[in-house]
């Protein structure tokens, strides 16, 4: 397994990217393994470039039954816990905001589009959620920063033969809250259809309530990062959601659209959020 320079901004990046992986796989993180015998790595090929070498982890992708869910969160709780120590040294630059919430106020126009007549009114209540969510989570004392995957779904975990669940592409790593991580693999199990095609009607709560239950199985959401989680899930899901349905549109009818992005804002509904009932520990 391989991962080239092309898919970074400069060389710079991929080797900050490298940094963290090596980092990680010497710790024992839940990355795939990095081949002892490569003298260095990464490498540069016979075609000049260069490129970082994986061992080849064989596993299945996580289902949505709850133990497979279950380890996609502990994963991703190992790996927060153990890239900590990977900031060290290592800069990691970026061409656009990881910011969702920034992403998010700059999507909201294309989302619009989806939403063909009715957009105006749909856009002006997505962007007064999403204020608000940015506004509650600005009130309250911002969560440490760590390593963030970037975009930890089902997609990007392999469940291995011997049981442990590793988290692959690190295209995306970045620093950022922990909770910007976590929120988004509860949307990505909870809100987004399995097949990727557009949203639940309402939110798959047993997926969601697994993801969360083992990410606490490692790592405990501390009360402040608890109170903010529901605000980056709405800030997730106006990322999501152009994702879907613009980036991804081809997938979906037009005729189908507007009533994808009015099932995103029932979804973004405070009193709909899965992370308001779900017990503090």
């Amino acid at each position: 397994m391989v991962k080239k320079k092309r898919d970074y901004l400069s060389e710079s990046e991929f080797l900050a990217h490298c940094a963290v992986h090596r980092r990680l796989a010497d710790a024992g993180g839940p990355v795939p393994a990095l081949p002892g015998e490569v003298p260095s790595n990464p490498v540069r090929g016979a075609d000049g470039a260069l490129y970082e070498m994986w061992e080849w982890t064989p596993g299945r992708t996580p289902g949505l039954a709850a133990p497979d869910l279950r380890d996609l969160g502990a994963a991703l709780a190992e790996f927060h816990l153990l890239a900590a120590s990977a900031l060290d040294g290592v800069e990691l630059q970026h061409q656009e905001p990881h910011d969702r919430f920034d992403k998010a106020r700059f999507h909201l126009p294309l989302l619009a589009e989806g939403l063909a007549a009715r957009g105006a009114d749909r856009h002006r209540a997505l962007t007064a959620e999403l204020a608000d969510a940015r506004q509650r989570a600005r009130t309250s004392e911002a969560p440490p920063d760590v390593v963030l995957h970037g975009d930890p779904c089902p997609g990007n975990v392999l469940l291995t033969r011997a049981g442990r669940a590793v988290l692959v592409d690190l295209d995306d790593v970045h620093r950022g809250p922990a909770v910007s991580d976590l929120a988004w693999s509860l949307i990505s199990v909870g809100a987004v259809v399995p097949e990727g095609d557009g949203f639940r009607e309402s939110w798959d709560r047993p997926a969601f309530e697994a993801v969360l239950e083992g990410y606490q199985s490692r790592r405990p959401l501390s009360r402040t990062e608890h109170e903010v989680l529901p605000c980056w899930i709405v800030a997730s899901l106006c990322c999501a959601a152009t994702d879907q349905l613009y980036d991804y549109g081809w997938k979906i009818s037009t005729e189908d659209l507007p009533a994808e992005c009015d099932k995103v804002l029932a979804l973004a509904e405070p009193d709909n959020l899965p992370a308001r009932s779900v017990h503090f520990g």
